[in-house]
C-alpha cells in the first residue's frame, strides 16, 4: 500500500466531556465522520478507528464514512491499548501512519496534505505539525517505530515510546489551531461548533502564518490597524443590516483574519497574489480571495457590500499602523511614483475607485467611514 495509512483512536469513555464524543454532531456529521473524511480526503487509503464504548455504533459511523473498524476489548484499560489495536489491524505498514484521536476533529485537510509531502521527501521516524510551538496531532509514525510500539508495556502511553526516537523526528510549522484542539469539555466542543468549516485563519493561525513567513514588526503592525478599522466598518455595517428585512449579515471573524494577513505576501512581486496563494495553501480560501482583491476592486452599484470591500477600504485608510485620509493614501502614491510612465493614471484611477467604494460605505453606515478609522486607531 502506498503512502501512510490512518489510525483514529474512538474507544474512550468520554468521561470529562458528559456526552459521547465520537458521536456528537459537527459540521453537517459527526466528530468521528469528520476525523474519517480528513483522510479519506487527502487519499489515504487505510483509514482503521478503533472502537471501545458504544462499538457497535461507533463502527457503524466509522464505516459509513468509508473507515473500517476494530474493536478494542481492554479499551477500559487506557488508551494504549487502543494504539496497540489499531497497529494490528493495519493490512500493512509500508511508511508510517497518521494517529489521531477522534476528540481532535478540526485539523485541516491542508495540513495532511502538508504531512503527508514532508514525510515522503524527508522520512523522519516521527514527524509532528507544530503550531505556534506547540506539538499537535496527527503525527506521522514511521514502519522502522512499530516494534518499538508493539514491545512496549504501555506505562507513559504512546508517548515515552516516541521520545526514544526524537533524534529521528522532525516538526512541520502548519497554522491549524486544530491540530492542538481537542474536546475534553463542553466548552472545547461549542468552540468546534464554532469554527468548524472556517475558511479563513483565527486570530493565533494568524500569528502562526506570520512566524513561519517571518514577517516584519512593521508589516505586522499595518495589518493589525487595518484589522481594527475593517472590523469597525463591519460592526457599523452589521448594525445598519440587522434593521433591513432581509439583510445578510457579514461574518466578522473573515473580516478578521483577511485583514490580518491581507500583507502577508509583502516583499514579493504582485505581493497580493503571492499572500492569496500562500492563504490557500495553508486552507484558507475565504480569506485568500479577499486578499488577492485587496489592492484595487470595483463594486458595481446593484452589488452588496462584502468583507472583501470592507479589508479593502479599512487598508485605503490606514498609513502604516495610522488612520489617514483615503485622498492623501493616494496622492502620496502619485508623487512617490510620479516619475514612471503611466503610474500617475493608474493610481488616479484606482483613486476614483477607492472613492466610490467609500461613497458607498458613508451611505450604507450613515456615517463617515475616515471617522470610523480614526475613532478604531485613537
Amino acid at each position: 500500500m502506498k503512502g501512510p495509512s490512518a489510525i483514529i483512536l474512538a474507544a474512550g469513555l468520554s468521561s470529562r466531556m458528559g456526552r459521547f464524543k465520537p458521536l456528537l454532531p459537527l459540521y453537517g456529521g459527526t466528530v468521528l465522520s469528520r476525523c474519517v473524511e480528513l483522510f479519506k480526503t487527502c487519499g489515504v487509503e487505510q483509514v482503521v478507528v478503533v472502537t471501545g464504548k458504544r462499538a457497535d455504533d461507533v463502527a457503524a459511523c466509522a464505516m459509513e464514512a468509508g473507515a473500517m473498524a476494530v474493536y478494542n476489548p481492554a479499551f477500559k484499560e487506557g488508551m494504549y491499548t487502543s494504539v496497540l489495536a489499531g497497529i494490528r489491524a493495519l493490512k500493512s505498514v509500508v511508511e508510517g501512519f497518521f494517529m489521531l484521536p477522534a476528540d481532535i476533529p478540526l485539523v485541516r485537510a491542508e495540513t495532511v496534505k502538508r504531512l503527508l509531502d514532508e514525510f515522503e521527501r524527508t522520512h523522519p521516524a516521527v514527524l509532528y505539525p507544530r503550531f505556534n510551538g506547540e506539538r499537535g496531532h496527527p503525527p506521522v509514525i514511521g514502519c522502522e517505530v512499530v516494534p518499538a510500539i508493539l514491545d512496549h508495556g504501555g506505562e507513559g502511553g504512546l508517548r515515552a515510546v516516541l521520545e526514544n526516537f526524537e533524534a529521528d523526528a522532525r516538526d512541520l510549522d502548519v497554522a491549524d489551531f486544530g491540530t492542538v484542539h481537542d474536546l475534553d469539555h463542553p466548552e472545547d466542543y461549542e468552540l468546534a461548533l464554532a469554527v468548524a468549516g472556517a475558511d479563513y485563519p483565527l486570530e493565533d493561525e494568524c500569528a502562526a502564518l506570520f512566524g513561519m513567513q517571518g514577517v516584519s514588526d512593521h508589516i505586522i503592525g499595518h495589518c493589525r490597524a487595518v484589522a481594527s478599522v475593517a472590523v469597525a466598518l463591519c460592526a457599523r455595517l452589521n448594525a445598519r443590516f440587522d434593521l433591513r428585512p432581509g439583510a445578510i449579515r457579514l461574518d466578522p471573524g473573515l473580516v478578521l483574519g483577511a485583514a490580518l494577513t491581507h500583507d502577508i505576501g509583502k516583499g514579493t512581486k504582485r505581493h497580493e497574489a503571492a499572500g492569496a496563494e500562500l492563504l490557500r495553501e495553508h486552507g484558507f480560501p475565504a480569506a485568500a480571495e479577499i486578499v488577492a482583491s485587496h489592492f484595487d476592486l470595483t463594486l458595481p452599484d446593484d452589488a452588496p457590500i462584502s468583507e472583501k470591500e470592507v479589508v479593502f477600504l479599512a487598508d485605503k485608510l490606514v498609513r502604516c499602523h495610522r488612520p489617514v485620509p483615503l485622498e492623501g493614501r493616494y496622492l502620496e502614491k502619485v508623487e512617490m511614483y510620479r516619475h514612471e510612465e503611466g503610474a500617475e493614471e493608474a493610481i488616479l484611477g484606482r483613486l476614483g475607485r477607492a472613492r466610490a467604494v467609500m461613497a458607498r460605505f458613508d451611505r450604507e453606515m450613515d456615517a463617515s467611514s475616515e471617522r470610523i478609522a480614526r475613532e478604531a486607531l485613537s
